[in-house]
Formats: C-alpha cells, structure tokens, sequence
C-alpha cells in the first residue's frame, strides 16, 4: 500500500520526464531533418540531452518524493504503522530509483533509434569502449548519487527546497573540489564526471 502511495505522489512529475526524454532526441533529429547537424553533433547531443534530463530527473525526484513521504504530518501517521522506519526510506527511495533508471532507459534508447534512423553509428566501440558511452554512465551513476542525496537531505530536514538546496550545494563543493585538485596538483578524481557538460550545468545551477 506505500509502495503505491509513492508511485501516486511522484507520478505526474515521472510521466512529464519520461515524455521529455523519450521525445527530446526524436525531436531534435526531426527538426534538423535536411541538415547535417544530426552527423555533426549528433552524439554531442544525445549526452548533453541525457545529462541535463537525469540531473533534473534526479533533483526532482529526491526532493518530491522524500517531501510527500516525510512530511511532518505524514510522518506521524506513517510511523504509527506496524512497520520500520527503515522499511518507509527503503520504498519510497526505490521507487524513485526505477523511475530514475526508466527516465533513463528511455532517453538513451529513443536516443539510439534517432541515431540509427540518421545512420550515425550509436556505439563506435564494443559496450563502454567509447569516451561517448563511458560519459553518459558517468553520467547516471552521478545522477543516481544526486538522487540519493536529495532524498535523503529532505527525508532528514522534511523540506524540499531545503533539501534540494543542500544536494546542490554538497554537488556544487564537490565538483569544486576535484576542479581544485586539478588545477592546483594535476590530480584527477573524477575523470569521468570532470570531462562532460554536466559538471559545469551543476556549477551554474
């Protein structure tokens, strides 16, 4: 019975995402259609697509979700229940993962049709083998961070924008952290996540 409160109270926003990104690459293709900007730039962006839809996805998610489930008055109620306070965190943060990781599984496979539909090679390397596809599962695994962060930062302040605001903040000192480190000491931490747009998207959020 939780488990489908969770899906009610993050639905709406779920569906507008997965409408989003399985239509964003379809209809970037079909605008540029008798052009080459799909040859051109068109891996360029499917990443810059996929990175932009997850962390928003990812925001989103761990602050609605958490915000329903743990508000102070839902709280009460819910842990008058035969059941762990564990048991609520675990569920409600599970569903927002497989909604996160279907958000995903959308983008990149409408991404990958749109691609192929233009002829452009999807994978110019076995599975993982290009820097295109290393970067977009940089990508999500940051993404999937970001959405345990939110969730649980608004789960424990049961606020969301206080929640949202200390996920962007903690990402944001973060990603400077290791820009630091580059810069100062030619020391790489996150090859992955320091090499794609979405460090700088989360910089100037």
């Amino acid at each position: 019975m939780y488990l489908w409160k969770c899906w009610r109270d993050t639905r709406a926003f779920f569906i507008a995402f997965l409408v989003v990104a399985a239509a964003a690459m379809p209809a970037i293709g079909l605008a540029s259609r008798g052009t080459d900007v799909m040859r051109d730039v068109g891996w360029s962006a499917v990443s810059g697509t996929f990175g932009l839809v997850t962390m928003v996805t990812a925001l989103g998610l761990g602050a609605i979700g958490a915000t329903h489930g743990f508000a102070e008055q839902a709280t009460h109620f819910l842990f008058t229940k035969p059941r762990s306070r564990l048991y609520f965190v675990w569920v409600g943060w599970l569903v927002g993962f497989m909604e996160m990781l279907t958000i995903a599984a959308a983008s990149v496979l409408t991404s990958w049709a749109t691609l192929a539909f233009y002829r452009i090679r999807p994978f110019s390397a076995p599975l993982l083998g290009s820097i295109d596809e290393r970067n977009m599962v940089g990508m999500l695994l940051l993404g999937l961070f970001a959405y345990a962060l939110t969730y649980s930062l608004t789960a424990i302040l049961r606020n969301g924008l206080k929640g949202l605001g200390g996920s962007m903040g903690i990402l944001t000192g973060i990603n400077a952290l290791g820009v630091l480190m580059r810069v100062r000491w030619n020391i790489d931490l996150w090859p992955v996540w320091s090499r794609t747009s979405l460090a700088s998207m989360i910089v100037f959020c």
